[in-house]
Parts: C-alpha cells; sequence; structure tokens
C-alpha cells in the first residue's frame, strides 16, 4: 500500500514539472534626463513622452505589467536662467481573453 501511494506522489510529480509554465508579459519603459548649466542666461528644456499600447489578447492567467518611470534633473548656476521640464506618460491596455 504504501508503495503504491509514493509511486503515485512520484508520477504526479513528475507529470506536473513537464506542464508548459505560462510567462508573464512585462514593459519597462525608464527616461532619464539630466542638465547641468554655469553661467548666466542658459536655457534648458527636457521633454519625455512615454507611451504604451497593449491590445495582444492574454491567455488565461497571462498578466501584463507595466513600469514608467520619468527622471528629469536640472542644476543652473548664475541669473537669469531657464528651465522647462515636461513628461507625457500614456499605458492604454485593451486586452481581451481567449
Amino acid at each position: 500500500m504504501k508503495r503504491s501511494i509514493i509511486s503515485l506522489l512520484a508520477l504526479s510529480t513528475i507529470g506536473l514539472l513537464t506542464l508548459p509554465a505560462l510567462a508573464d508579459d512585462a514593459t519597462i519603459q525608464r527616461s532619464d534626463q539630466v542638465s547641468t548649466q554655469e553661467g548666466n542666461r542658459n536655457t534648458a528644456i527636457q521633454d519625455s513622452s512615454q507611451s504604451n499600447i497593449n491590445r495582444g489578447r492574454n491567455r488565461r492567467g497571462e498578466d501584463t505589467g507595466t513600469v514608467q518611470e520619468s527622471y528629469q534633473d536640472t542644476l543652473q548656476q548664475g541669473s537669469d536662467n531657464v528651465s522647462v521640464q515636461e513628461s507625457d506618460q500614456r499605458n492604454v491596455r485593451d486586452t481581451r481573453r481567449r
């Protein structure tokens, strides 16, 4: 009896190990911008635009992850300096299950 239970457990474990794993999808977008200016009457304009549109079909149990990062830094020394920073991030998820 014990041998048959152990055999059954071993076979079921081997069977589970051979099943394909469902992978998750991930989108990572990153934007780094650094501006350092010394002196007078300098201008720094930094613009970052990130867009992610996911219109794929997900299999059952599959997840889609999205990470969007934007880092902007300006260091200005002097007088009459101008700094304009803009960041636009958009994420559209339109997934349909099969």
